[in-house]
């Protein structure tokens, strides 16, 4: 009996300490979740109007869109129409066959006619245009250039050499020549002469109302080599 009473007093013993170090367990659990700090952070999402990642597409602004054409060099080109002196800004063309570069005035347009053959025609008057051939002293002579011209111009008309004054435009050639054939109210120029290694041949058309053949030579003068 006695012993019985014992083993029941032990049993009861522990259970008692059992439930108490469960109430412990229980009671630092507890504590520690109150002094957890609270994650209070929140994930930021893009509005609608903040453009996301790689989708985000840029408008071009008209500077932008300028940016070629306002690149390309310019070159003040200065010439007489009807009488009148005129002053502007010519912007740097380049031949699409032929290795030569043109500073180009407003109101006018460089294309090809045809291999070896440009033509720097007159917006205003498609009659109206510049001719430009282009090779090099490697390949052929001024001579033999200049007999072309020559035999291209007497097949147009009676010409009339121009003046030391009316070629002044150009600087720095090594040779030029050129020749005129008028009629009533149009005319016909042929020019041929050296330039950095280029040897350049103009056949320039022209009438009374445009009268643009100084702006042409003007732009000529410019050619030089790519």
């Amino acid at each position: 009996m006695q012993k019985n009473l014992i083993t029941m007093l032990a049993l009861l013993l522990t259970a008692v300490l059992v439930v108490g170090c469960n109430t412990s367990d229980k009671t630092e659990q507890s504590d520690a979740a109150q002094n957890e700090p609270a994650n209070t952070a929140t994930e930021e999402k893009p509005t609608d109007s903040e453009p996301a990642g790689d989708d985000a597409q840029e408008t071009p602004t008209s500077d932008d869109a300028q940016t070629d054409v306002q690149s390309k060099p310019q070159q003040e080109v200065k010439y007489v129409q009807k009488g009148v002196d005129k002053k502007e800004n010519a912007t740097e063309s380049k031949s699409v066959t032929q290795g030569y570069k043109i500073q180009q005035l407003p109101g006018f347009t460089l294309s090809q006619e045809e291999p070896g053959k440009d033509m720097l025609v007159s917006n205003a008057d498609d009659e109206v245009f510049m001719r430009i051939e282009t090779t090099t002293t490697a390949e052929t002579s001024y001579d033999a250039v200049k007999t072309s011209m020559q035999d291209h111009m007497n097949a147009v008309g009676g010409t009339v050499a121009l003046s030391a004054e009316e070629l002044s435009v150009f600087k720095d050639v090594q040779n030029i020549e050129g020749y005129v054939v008028d009629f009533d109210t149009e005319k016909v120029i042929g020019v041929v002469f050296e330039k950095d290694g280029l040897i350049i041949k103009l056949i320039i058309h022209d009438n009374d109302e445009q009268d643009l053949t100084a702006a042409m030579l003007a732009m000529a003068a410019t050619i030089s080599k790519n």
